[in-house]
């Protein structure tokens, strides 16, 4: 799509292809805990080696998907070359942007899948083919660096013999899921059931941490809590998931939960990116003036004070409640779990509408009030299943 008139910043075909970028990065980390999960390696070395390839790799394809959110914002913030440059030198001039999401994290994802599949194949859990093909592959890629290719074509030949390598592997997990649904079944249910338990609890350890200290940037508490918060912002995607899965309407309510949970994905991609963004200002800050001054400076960049601190953060209240309503009026939830959910939505405006000593208040009921509400769904879904009366049991 780049060569296709993407390049140069160039509409659509700029903007289709780092979106289809951003989906690539998003699977390097999966393919990355799909090679961890198959090494299985029982000696204290070799699972230091898979645990240390995996979270390297998990956040070499992060950065990886930063670089393409960065040009998406870059490319939707300007309307021509010369102001996408000049957007883009002042991001790539914030302290440690360069080095970790341009040039070193990208290049340790690619190093990573190396390790992997000679790991797998030095334990024979994947042929020696496979490793060359991974190998061979992103020394490929890696060639741009040094000789000048025209139209990125080893970039091209890079990715063609990474699907060849990979696909073996694909269809093979395609074969297994296919012959065993209830497995694949059973791991969701415990995921999204213990997505609903911990989600809310994500929101008030964030807020508590930062109530001893994490608001005047205190360490460790201020770099905790948005760990935290970070983690319960995946976790309540994940229930959103399950509340869309739920749903099962047709027509114009498919329709609508459809676009209920894309509300509420996109939203809390914003919020996750809004604590990725905090976390990095933490970092390369050393006291709370420092902090302050990026942190203007980030929020200075055209369309990051309202996509990750305004309403962007704040749209998957409406994709939430849209869910929620309709698995009401589908009988699928009870009454006292939609009042529950209205309650915390309603406690949640509250706390950020007003402005006073009271405000923080409210914070605790909110969140109280929204496990009331998905705790049960979630303890449900990890509850056994009762076997049937005509079942035989040992």
């Amino acid at each position: 799509m780049m060569r296709l008139g993407g390049t140069g910043g160039q509409e659509p075909g700029w903007t289709l292809a780092h979106i289809a970028w951003v989906v690539n990065s998003a699977m390097y980390a999966v393919v990355c805990v799909e090679l961890y999960r198959r090494a299985k390696d029982t000696t204290s070395g070799g699972r230091m080696l898979a645990t240390g390839s995996l979270i390297v790799g998990v956040i070499g394809a992060g950065c990886l998907l930063t670089q393409m959110v960065i040009d998406l914002v870059v490319g939707f913030s300007t309307d021509n070359r010369t102001d996408m440059r000049a957007l883009s030198g002042q991001i790539h001039d914030l302290p440690g942007v360069q080095s970790a999401i341009y040039d070193v994290g990208p290049v340790l994802l690619f190093l990573v899948l190396i390790v992997q599949a000679i790991h797998l194949a030095a334990q024979g859990r994947a042929t020696t083919l496979f490793a060359t093909l991974v190998t061979v592959a992103v020394l490929v890629n890696g060639a741009e660096l040094l000789v000048e290719i025209p139209l990125r074509l080893a970039q091209a030949g890079s990715a063609l013999i990474l699907w060849l390598a990979f696909l073996p592997v694909g269809r093979e997990l395609l074969r297994r899921s296919s012959s065993d649904p209830a497995r694949a079944a059973t791991t969701w249910q415990a995921l999204a059931g213990w997505s609903l338990i911990l989600a809310p609890v994500g929101q008030i350890g964030g807020w508590t941490l930062m109530r001893f200290g994490g608001n005047e940037g205190a360490e460790p508490q201020s770099t905790i809590a948005h760990s935290v918060w970070l983690i319960g912002f995946v976790l309540l995607a994940i229930a959103c998931v399950e509340l869309f899965r739920r749903v099962r309407s047709r027509g114009a309510g498919q329709i609508l939960a459809r676009v209920s949970l894309a509300v509420a994905l996109i939203s809390l991609t914003a919020s996750i990116a809004e604590m990725l963004v905090d976390l990095y200002v933490l970092s390369a800050t050393d006291n709370h003036a420092q902090l302050k001054a990026l942190d203007q400076q980030i929020r200075s960049i055209p369309g990051a004070e309202p996509i990750l601190y305004g309403f962007g953060t704040q749209l998957v209240y409406l994709g939430f409640l849209a869910l929620i309503i309709q698995l009401a009026i589908l009988k699928r939830i009870s009454t006292t779990t939609l009042t529950l959910v209205l309650a915390t939505l309603a406690l949640f405006i509250g706390y950020e509408v007003l402005d006073g000593p009271g405000r923080q208040a409210l914070m605790p009921f909110a969140v109280l009030c929204m496990w009331l509400a998905l705790a049960p769904l979630g303890w449900r879904l990890l509850k056994p299943a009762a076997p049937a009366a005509d079942a035989i049991t040992p």
